[in-house]
């Protein structure tokens, strides 16, 4: 049994360095590694090869023929409905939870196509918007262009088409599949039990719970998750179909008027060369109240408008074309995570979309100029600080948590997320940043006393003295981005030493500014400077290590991460001298993964 055991150990660890690209071996037996086993690809040297699929122009990035469905998020205004676009002109409104889907095809000399499956799509996402060029032969000579954008001033969307050229064709329309379905975390791209070009398809049995009224042009349907009111255009023809046939056009079409269980809407759209047509779906708030839709052109000029406002608001002119198309990308998503309703910046677009405290998306209001928003999610983060007495001692760590945390001491006066993270640190820094853009002494003034709590809280949970002078470094008690696999072991650490140093040095100048004592900060950030240079800086090397340990013999850990490199420069703990020498640590210690594949520049 040993034996037998021993040989099933060796035969695994041999299919592992197989796929891990070592040279094979043998052990009694050849070793044929499972499917699964074999399609995992490390990231290792000579295995980083992959083409690349979006490629820049402008500000769009556009892929030809792409595969992905639903891929693609269009955000509108700033609350949690969203429309799903791809590669794939298909659309899934999310409202939270599936409201149903849109979808395209044509219909000429009695054959049809769905538009997903069409010759040629030359798809484009600009900033805020999907656009889709589309050849096919049930066009001829005809090119059909269609853009889609969400709206911005109610949940919904519009969706402009355009034949030029060729001959007049039929548009078939099919929207419906309004199951609620949200998923482990909101349809986030990776994270859910299905690839998400197949976890948002219309399923028939999404349609069971559906009802459809049509009124000339107009629909609505009627879903537990959301109420959807549709306008197509004058010479639209409507009715019901049976979602059985969703994904055959011709079955689907012919099955339009029989009875069924499993509703889809379709329409018949006449498509002649150069005159638009328009398509609107707007979730309707009040279900006694048919919502009043202006016409479909202004709607459309007034939402691109809207769009190209947000996508603008910092343009980028680079020799880089990647980096000027990324900055018109991260100006629509910067907006997408602010949440109007709540006055509060959120955690993520799509996954975790919650009034999380960290990490950095609130400093995205201040860089691309929405000082106002940042004031509303700094003064609403305000009003949760803790503000009970503060306790006379910090309690051990907790065997129930592992000796890891001791959450009654973590959730005293000062702490504002009232989570397992020190969130503080990150919204202590976007405030005193927001104070620096805006010079804004008032709302300073206002939150003066929230900004001592902070420095207190994290003086009394985290600061570790050591050496004979009891110089302070601080623990990293899930402090970043990163903290999930971060342990440090009650270590002083370099990243939130940085932090802490830039937060006393703040403070010391704004205390001076509000008429403050400004000593007690002032002397603890040079008591960390201090600690810093003493026992992380290695001055051999060129760079601060990751941390000091507190227990043991409390070594020093070289092999620094690189949020040790931008914390430490964002925070001004190192001089120009060290920041430079830290640039040449990034260069040649921080690990450099070759980028290659057919397309990659």
């Amino acid at each position: 049994m040993k034996n037998d055991l021993r040989i099933s150990v060796i035969q695994v660890l041999a299919g592992v360095w197989t796929v891990l690209g070592g040279t094979s071996f043998s052990a009694q037996a050849a070793y044929n590694p499972p499917e699964r086993i074999l399609a995992i690809h490390p990231t290792l040297e000579g295995h980083t090869a992959r083409p690349l699929r979006y490629r820049p122009e402008g500000t769009d990035f556009v892929i030809e023929n792409g595969a992905e469905f639903f891929n693609r998020p269009l955000y509108g205004g700033n609350t949690a409905f969203r429309m799903d676009a791809g590669d794939k002109p298909e659309f899934s409104l999310y409202v939270p939870g599936q409201a149903g889907n849109v979808r395209f095809g044509v219909q000429a000399g009695g054959a049809g196509k769905w538009l997903s499956d069409a010759d040629r799509v030359v798809s484009r996402y600009r900033p805020g918007a999907m656009l889709y060029e589309i050849q096919d032969a049930l066009l001829g000579q005809a090119t059909l262009h269609i853009s889609a954008m969400a709206l911005y001033e109610t949940e919904g969307l519009i969706v402009k088409l355009e034949l030029q050229g060729g001959k007049p064709a039929d548009l078939i329309m099919a929207c419906g599949g309004a199951g609620g379905k949200k998923g482990k975390r909101s349809g986030d791209i990776g994270c859910e039990s299905q690839p998400i070009s197949q976890f948002f398809q219309l399923r028939p049995e999404n349609c069971k719970s559906n009802s459809f009224t049509v009124n000339g042009t107009t629909f609505t349907l009627r879903s537990k998750p959301a109420e959807i009111f549709g306008v197509l255009p004058p010479d639209a023809v409507l009715s019901i179909a049976d979602a059985e046939k969703w994904d055959s056009i011709s079955e689907l079409t012919a099955s339009a008027g029989k009875p069924t269980d499993l509703p889809v809407l379709i329409g018949r759209i006449q498509l002649s060369p150069g005159r638009p047509v328009y398509a609107v779906l707007q979730r309707v708030e009040n279900r006694d109240e048919i919502p009043v839709v202006p016409s479909p052109q202004v709607l459309y000029e007034k939402t691109e408008k809207q769009r190209e406002e947000i996508a603008g608001q910092v343009q980028a002119e680079t020799p880089d074309p990647f980096i000027n198309a990324a900055v018109s990308a991260l100006c629509v998503a910067a907006d997408a995570i602010w949440d109007e309703r709540q006055g509060a910046v959120m955690h993520g677009a799509v996954a975790w979309r919650s009034k999380l405290l960290g990490w950095r998306g609130p400093y995205a209001n201040d860089a691309f100029g929405w000082h106002d928003r940042s004031r509303r999610h700094q003064t609403y983060w305000a009003g949760q600080q803790n503000t009970k007495p503060v306790p006379e001692a910090i309690l051990s760590a907790d065997p129930s948590a592992n000796l890891s945390r001791n959450e009654p001491s973590l959730h005293s006066n000062g702490d504002l997320s009232g989570r397992h993270y020190d969130m503080n640190l990150v919204y202590i820094d976007a405030l005193f940043r927001h104070i620096l853009w805006t010079g804004d002494l008032d709302l300073a003034r206002t939150l003066w006393p929230v900004i001592e709590r902070h420095l207190a809280w994290e003086r009394r949970l985290f600061r570790r003295p050591f050496g004979p002078e009891g110089l302070p470094l601080y623990e990293a008690y899930a402090a970043i981005w990163a903290s999930d696999d971060l342990q440090y072991s009650g270590g002083g650490v370099t990243h939130t030493s940085a932090y802490n140093y830039y937060h006393n040095c703040m403070a010391a100048r704004l205390a001076g500014l509000l008429g403050k004592d400004l000593a007690p900060y002032q002397q603890e950030a040079e008591a960390i400077r201090k600690g810093m240079q003493t026992y992380l800086w290695l001055a051999d090397r060129g760079w601060y290590g990751e941390w000091k340990d507190w227990l043991g013999l409390q070594a020093v850990h070289p092999s620094a991460a690189l949020w040790t490199f931008y914390h430490t420069i964002d925070s001004a703990a190192a001089d120009p001298m060290q920041a430079w020498q830290m640039s040449c640590f990034v260069d040649t210690q921080i690990a450099h993964i070759p980028v290659a594949g057919p397309g990659v520049p």
